[in-house]
Formats: C-alpha cells, sequence, structure tokens
C-alpha cells in the first residue's frame, strides 16, 4: 500500500499525472496565440478535463476545444466555457 502511494507524486493534492495535463493543456492554448484562450481556467481532476471561463467568440471557443481534444478525448472534457454577448 505504501509503494502505491509513493508511486502518486502530489503537487496541491493533486496527482501528478493531473498536474502534468494542466500544465500542457494550459500550454496548448497559450499557442494558439488569442489572447482570450490563454485566460481560461483549466482544472484536471481524475483525468477529467474541466475548460473554464469566457471567450470573445463561438469560433474562440472551437478552438479552445480542438486544442484541449489534442491532449485528451471529448468524453473527458468538460466544456463551462461561455461566449461572451455581442453588444
Amino acid at each position: 500500500m505504501i509503494a502505491a502511494c509513493e508511486s502518486m507524486a502530489l503537487t496541491d493534492g493533486k496527482p501528478g499525472a493531473d498536474m502534468d495535463l494542466e500544465r500542457r493543456i494550459s500550454h496548448q492554448l497559450a499557442e494558439t496565440n488569442r489572447p482570450g484562450l490563454k485566460r481560461l481556467a483549466v482544472k484536471v481532476s481524475g483525468g477529467h478535463v474541466t475548460l473554464r471561463g469566457c471567450v470573445a467568440s463561438f469560433h474562440e471557443k472551437q478552438i479552445a476545444i480542438q486544442a484541449c481534444r489534442v491532449l485528451t478525448s471529448l468524453d473527458r472534457l468538460i466544456d463551462a466555457v461561455e461566449v461572451a454577448a455581442a453588444n
């Protein structure tokens, strides 16, 4: 049992794999060079990704989802991204 616990690197209470996936998705969003996507919150728990925040257009939301799909499957993605209302 101790060996199983030691194999799970914990950082801020999260397993190392979750922290790594969170970091990689945040990096992938930043690589899009769209400021709105850099501000999205990425949380990973048990391999499930939650993407949260507000973007300027539906197109930006789709770009964010596609960026996540590179690293995780859609069935593990919780899309909580909102599109800002047009003025």
